[in-house]
């Protein structure tokens, strides 16, 4: 039993570090996915915006598909509680951007897909989901951003 008890110490120690480093790289995995996700939507998002004047319907819709696969990830990807201010105003600045492109278009789309007959309710319920967090984003980033702006010119 003594021998036990003078391992206990040092194994503890040993599951603390472990339960830090995880912790740590778990946090600087997250924000930097956060920037990730910010410039993976850039891209589409600016050919988008330039080039959707001259595009076939066909490509407007397939720019329009990755933007919005863009915009659920990054909705679903904001929510994360321990997410960098850099990173999350990173991801943000792009959301904006994108959702104020798109509009309502993107929870239209999430809202058809769940309505198919064809998805299991597990897949329905991650559509939900993912809808309800564009909505949220798209009330704070686009709806909201005057009065946003207006509270950081008074303070």
């Amino acid at each position: 039993m003594e021998k036990i008890k003078a391992l206990l110490l040092p194994l503890a120690l040993v599951f603390a570090a472990i339960a830090v480093f995880e912790f740590g790289a778990r946090y600087g995995a997250t924000n930097m996915r956060a920037h990730a996700i910010a410039s993976e939507l850039k891209f589409p998002l600016n050919i988008y915006e330039q080039a959707s004047a001259t595009m076939d319907e066909g490509s407007k819709q397939t720019f329009a598909m990755l933007i919005d696969n863009g915009i659920a990830a990054g909705a679903i990807h904001r929510q994360v509680w321990y997410l960098d201010s850099k990173a999350e105003a990173a991801l943000d600045k792009v959301l904006a951007q994108a959702l104020a492109l798109r509009g309502d278009a993107v929870a239209e789309r999430f809202t058809a897909m769940e309505a198919s007959e064809e998805l299991p309710a597990l897949n329905k319920a991650k559509l939900a989901e993912i809808r309800a967090a564009v909505m949220e984003a798209k009330a704070e980033l686009v709806d909201n951003a005057p009065e946003k702006e207006a509270e950081t010119d008074q303070d």
